[in-house]
C-alpha cells in the first residue's frame, strides 16, 4: 500500500510541487503524474484502465476546475470535473481498495464566521464552484470508501501558474497603483508546504495505517490576513513599487461572491501528525525568492552611444534579463541607427516606471547627477559606466541609493582587481592606469581623423587623447578606494614595464604613506590596469613558485578591459545584493579641475569642457583648491576673466547655469 501513487492534475499548482517533491520519498514508491491530456477523471473506462495497468495503490486528486468566476457561467463544466470526475475516483477507489486524498476548498463556507472554521462547522457554498467541490466530498463520504482523506485548503499559490501572488508581480510591473480588497480575511497556503503536508500525511499513514474511513481536515499556513494584506507584503518582500490601495468588497464586484472570512482552523491536522506550520508571511518570503529567480529582470539605458549600443545588443543574449527602455536625448525620428530604436524614449518617468535597474552611461556629469537623482529617489538601483559622474558630484548619492560604477571601465576593474587582492591577503600600494598616448593639446583635424577611424564621437576621442578621462578615472580609484596621488596632475610615469614602472610609483607611495593612484604611459603596454601590491615575508616563496616574482613588489594585472560587455556582471552583482563596487566615496580628497589649453577671453563660452579644445582636465586635491570649478560642471559657461594657457578656472571665473549639479557640488562643499 502507498506504493504506487497516482496524482492527477499534476500540471496544477500542487501538481508540480508534489513533482518536486516526489525524490524525497523512498526509492519504493512510484509516482504516476497525469494531467487532463494523459488523464481525463471524467472518462470511466480510461481511468479504471489506467489505474489497472498502473496498479495503483494510492491516489491524490489535485484535478479540479477552479475558475470560481467562470463555473458561475460554465456549471457544467464544473459540475464534470468536481463532482463527475471526483465519483469516478471514488469508485475505482472502492473497487480496488484505494486510498484517497481529496483536495477541496474553503469555499464550501458562507464566510459568515468571525473566528477559524472547523472540520466539523456546517458548510453553505454561495457560488457553483464551492457547490460542486462540497458535492464532490459528500460523494467520497457517501460511497462506502474505507480509507482516505479529504484536505480542504484556502488561497492557494505558487511560483507558478496563475494565482494572486503572479496576478500582483504582474500588475506590479504594470501599474503603479491597485487597488485590493480588504474586508475578505483568510489564509494563503503555499502550494510547496501543502505538498509537503500531504506526503507527510501519506508517509504517517503507510507507517500506521490507523485511518479506517474518511477523514477531513483543514490546511493552510498559520495566521490571518486580508487580499489587501497579501498584496502589500508581496510588494514590499519583492522590493515592487506598486502603491496598494483598501477597497470593501462592494467596489470590486465578481461574478462569484468570496467568503467574507475563510481562516481554517488547522488543530485536528496539527494533533494528527505533529505538523508544524509555517507563517504564511515566512512561506511567501519563500516563494517569492523562487519568483524572483524565474522572473526577467527588466534592464533600462541611460545613453544610446557607443557603450549602450553595445549593452544593449549584449542584453538581448541573456535570457534572464529583458532590455525595458533607453533613455536618449536625441530626436526619435531621427534614430535609424540602434537596434533597438522601438524602445527609445525622450521621457526620463517612462525608462524609471518599466526598469528593475537603470544603467547611466551617458558620459555626462550634469545630466547624470538629474536623472539619477530622480531614480533614486524611486528606489531603483543604478549602475553607471560614468566616472565623470562620480567625480563631479556621485558622493552626494552615497547615502541616498544604490549607485555603483561598472566593471569593464578601468575603475571598475580597478576595484574588482582590489577585492580578490585584499581577499588573497595581499596589501595594495598602487592603482595603476596604462595609457598609451599622451597629447595635452591635440589638434582638431587629428581629433576627427581618429574619431572617424575608431567610430568613436570628437569628445570621447579628445577627452581620451588630452588625458583628461584618464586623470578622472584615476581620482575615481583614489577616492573610492582610500588612496591618495602622487602629485596634481598625476605622475604620468613614462615605462613600458609594469613592474619597473609600478614600483617606482610603489616607492613613491611609500615615501608618502598610503597607496597611490596613478598611470603608465606606454605605447607598448596592452591597454589594462594593474596593481603593485605586497604581502607578508612568509609568503614570498610560494609567490616565488607562482611566478610573481621575487618581491616584495608584486603586479596584479587585468590587460584587457571590455566595457559595455562587463557591466553585465556588475549587474548581476547588485541584483544578487552584491552591493556597490565602486563610489566616489562620501568624503572624496580629490577632484578634477579644468585647466585652459589656450588664452581664453572674456565672453567666451565653453559649451561642454570633457573633450573640448579648450580645456582639459587634471587632478586636484579639493581642500587645496575650494575655488576651482570641477571640469564636469563646466558646460555652457561663459568667462567672466581672462584665462590664460595651463591655467584653472574657478568658479569666480565663469557664468554657469545653476544646475542640479552646481548645487550639489555647492552643498559637498558647504558639509566638509
Amino acid at each position: 500500500m502507498y506504493n504506487h501513487i497516482l496524482v492527477t492534475g499534476a500540471n496544477g499548482q500542487l501538481g508540480r510541487e508534489l513533482q518536486k517533491l516526489a525524490h524525497t520519498v523512498e526509492e519504493s514508491k512510484v509516482f504516476y503524474f497525469t494531467d487532463s491530456a494523459t488523464l481525463d477523471i471524467t472518462n470511466r473506462e480510461l481511468l479504471h484502465a489506467y489505474v489497472a495497468k498502473n496498479k495503483i495503490d494510492t491516489i491524490i486528486n489535485c484535478a479540479a476546475y477552479t475558475a470560481v468566476d467562470k463555473a458561475e457561467t460554465e456549471p457544467i463544466k464544473s459540475q464534470e470535473v468536481n463532482v463527475e470526475g471526483v465519483k469516478n475516483l471514488v469508485d475505482v477507489a472502492v473497487e480496488n481498495d484505494i486510498f484517497l486524498l481529496h483536495l477541496s476548498t474553503d469555499y464550501v463556507f458562507d464566510g459568515n464566521a468571525h473566528v477559524p472554521m472547523c472540520e466539523t462547522d456546517p458548510t453553505n457554498p454561495q457560488g457553483v464552484y464551492g457547490r460542486t467541490k462540497l458535492a464532490g466530498e459528500e460523494a467520497i463520504f457517501s460511497s462506502g470508501l474505507s480509507r482516505g482523506i479529504i484536505l480542504r485548503a484556502s488561497w492557494v499559490y505558487s511560483d507558478y501558474g496563475t494565482n494572486f501572488v503572479n496576478t500582483m508581480l504582474r500588475l506590479g510591473e504594470e501599474k503603479s497603483d491597485i487597488n485590493v480588497v480588504s474586508d475578505q480575511i483568510g489564509t494563503p497556503t503555499y502550494a510547496k508546504d501543502l505538498a509537503q503536508t500531504i506526503l507527510t500525511m501519506l508517509a504517517y499513514e503507510a507507517k500506521t495505517d490507523d485511518t479506517t474511513q474518511v477523514e477531513l481536515y483543514h490546511y493552510s499556513n498559520e495566521g490571518s490576513c486580508s487580499w489587501y494584506d497579501f498584496a502589500k507584503s508581496i510588494f514590499e518582500i519583492s522590493n515592487v513599487q506598486c502603491n496598494v490601495h483598501p477597497i470593501a468588497s462592494e467596489a470590486y464586484p465578481t461574478l462569484a461572491k468570496r467568503p467574507h472570512y475563510s481562516v481554517l482552523n488547522k488543530e485536528k491536522i496539527k494533533a494528527k501528525y505533529g505538523m508544524t506550520i509555517p507563517y504564511w508571511r515566512d512561506a511567501l518570503v519563500e516563494c517569492l525568492s523562487l519568483c524572483a529567480k524565474k522572473r526577467k529582470h527588466k534592464i533600462g539605458i541611460i545613453g544610446s552611444g557607443f557603450i549602450a549600443s553595445g549593452l544593449a545588443k549584449l542584453l538581448a543574449q541573456h535570457p534572464e534579463y529583458e532590455l525595458s527602455a533607453i533613455l536618449t536625448r536625441s530626436d526619435l525620428s531621427k534614430r535609424d541607427d540602434f537596434a533597438q530604436n522601438k524602445l527609445l524614449t525622450n521621457h526620463l518617468d517612462d525608462l524609471i516606471a518599466k526598469s528593475d535597474l537603470i544603467v547611466e552611461c551617458s558620459g555626462d556629469a550634469i545630466y547624470a547627477t538629474e536623472t539619477i537623482d530622480k531614480i533614486l529617489k524611486a528606489k531603483l538601483p543604478v549602475v553607471t559606466m560614468n566616472s565623470e559622474f562620480h567625480v563631479t558630484t556621485g558622493s552626494y548619492f552615497v547615502n541616498k541609493g544604490l549607485v555603483t560604477e561598472a566593471e569593464g571601465d578601468q575603475p571598475g576593474v580597478q576595484a574588482i582587481l582590489h577585492e580578490e587582492a585584499v581577499e588573497m591577503g595581499f596589501k595594495p600600494i598602487v592603482y595603476a592606469n596604462i595609457k598609451g598616448f599622451l597629447n595635452e593639446n591635440p589638434s582638431k583635424e587629428d581629433m576627427t581623423y581618429w574619431g572617424n577611424k575608431s567610430n568613436l564621437s570628437l569628445e570621447m576621442v579628445t577627452s581620451f587623447t588630452d588625458g583628461t578621462k584618464v586623470e578622472i578615472e584615476q581620482v575615481l580609484v583614489a577616492n573610492g578606494l582610500g588612496a591618495g596621488l602622487i602629485q596634481e596632475g598625476l605622475l604620468k610615469l613614462s615605462n613600458d614595464d609594469m613592474l619597473e614602472g609600478g614600483s617606482i610609483l610603489a616607492d613613491k607611495a611609500k615615501a608618502l604613506g598610503y597607496p597611490v593612484s596613478d598611470y603608465l604611459l606606454s605605447s607598448k603596454l596592452p591597454a589594462g590596469v594593474f596593481l603593485v601590491v605586497e604581502h607578508e615575508q612568509e609568503q614570498q616563496d610560494s609567490l616565488r613558485y607562482y611566478k610573481l616574482g621575487e618581491g616584495p613588489y608584486y603586479v596584479l594585472e587585468r590587460t584587457y578591459h571590455l566595457c559595455h560587455l562587463e557591466i553585465i556582471k556588475t549587474i548581476k552583482r547588485v541584483l544578487n545584493g552584491g552591493g556597490v563596487l565602486l563610489n566616489n566615496s562620501e568624503k572624496p580628497q580629490f577632484s578634477v579641475a579644468a585647466v585652459a589649453k589656450r588664452d581664453l577671453a572674456v565672453g567666451e563660452t565653453i559649451t561642454k569642457a570633457i573633450g573640448s579644445f579648450d580645456v582639459r582636465g587634471t587632478a586636484v586635491e579639493i581642500e587645496s583648491n575650494l575655488s576651482h570649478i570641477p571640469i564636469g560642471l563646466l558646460a555652457n559657461a561663459t568667462l567672466k576673466r581672462k584665462i590664460k594657457e595651463g591655467e584653472k578656472i574657478l568658479f569666480d571665473d565663469v557664468e554657469i547655469p545653476d544646475t542640479l549639479a552646481v548645487k550639489v557640488w555647492k552643498e559637498m562643499l558647504a558639509n566638509r
